[in-house]
């Protein structure tokens, strides 16, 4: 036998698969359809990292679509830290995708929420339009001065205090809602009822202690541990258009996820 060949780097998805990107007759959009494909390519190691996409214009030629529908699916793929966006070079794939977040389903978490809400009331809501501070202009992107609308409220399940949620949003967006509505439904839900086209959102968990104001309102005591839960929801233009912040009591919070394989390979 002769001397077993090197092999190359890993190749880029085939052409067949690239043709198959985006399906006629679908109801998702096409830059969602592409970023889907795009993503599970990626996933599946079909483009490696370090690697090198196809250009927006080569992806819009090839498939018949806009070159802004190639732009919108690719910077899907960034803002889910799986590729590298690099001035007059092109998009790569990122040496250690393992660091994307986790993906999930935001109908999911919009069903969990409604769920929620009719499982359990609320207290002490309240609406009101206030300077955004400075972790909220971080979020959603605002210049410093920019006012926001938040609503606010403590979610009670069984006569007992279980969390404390502040919705925020800009005013150019909360123009378009009433009110009243804010602490009745979820903003996404609100927004989508508007014609406003949510497409994501990123959500972040962590750990905090309470402190006197979230002890006053959930009932508990000073340095309680708390669940902190963030989300920024994003629509078909890339903006921030909401960002929710929720506080629940350590001893009344369960997160349950079904972890599935994705692909066929042995562990």
């Amino acid at each position: 036998m002769g001397p077993r060949r090197k092999r190359g780097p890993a190749r880029a998805a085939p052409r067949d698969d690239l043709d198959s990107a985006i399906a006629a007759g679908l109801r998702s959009p096409k830059y969602a359809q592409l970023y889907n494909s795009l993503r599970a390519w990626i996933l599946e190691g079909r483009y490696p990292p370090g690697s090198q996409l196809p250009t927006e214009q080569s992806l819009a030629t090839r498939l018949g679509v806009s070159r802004n529908t190639a732009r919108q699916a690719i910077q899907m793929l960034a803002n889910e830290r799986l590729v590298s966006r690099q001035a007059g070079r092109g998009t790569f794939v990122l040496q250690d995708i393992g660091a994307a977040p986790v993906r999930s389903d935001l109908d999911q978490l919009m069903r969990k929420a409604r769920r929620l809400g009719a499982g359990s009331r609320q207290r002490h809501a309240r609406v009101e339009e206030v300077a955004a501070d400075e972790m909220t202009r971080r979020d959603l992107l605002l210049e410093p001065g920019a006012r926001v609308l938040r609503a606010s409220h403590v979610r009670v399940a069984d006569n007992v205090p279980v969390g404390y949620v502040e919705t925020t949003v800009p005013l150019d967006v909360a123009g378009t809602i009433d009110a009243n509505e804010l602490n009745r439904s979820p903003m996404f839900t609100l927004l989508n009822r508007k014609g406003m086209n949510i497409v994501g959102a990123d959500q972040f968990i962590g750990a905090t202690l309470a402190d006197i104001r979230l002890a006053a309102l959930l009932e508990t005591e000073v340095g309680a541990p708390i669940v902190s839960v963030r989300l920024l929801v994003i629509d078909d233009r890339d903006r921030r258009v909401e960002r929710v912040q929720q506080w629940y009591r350590a001893d009344r919070y369960t997160h349950h996820a079904y972890l599935g394989r994705s692909g066929r390979r042995a562990l």
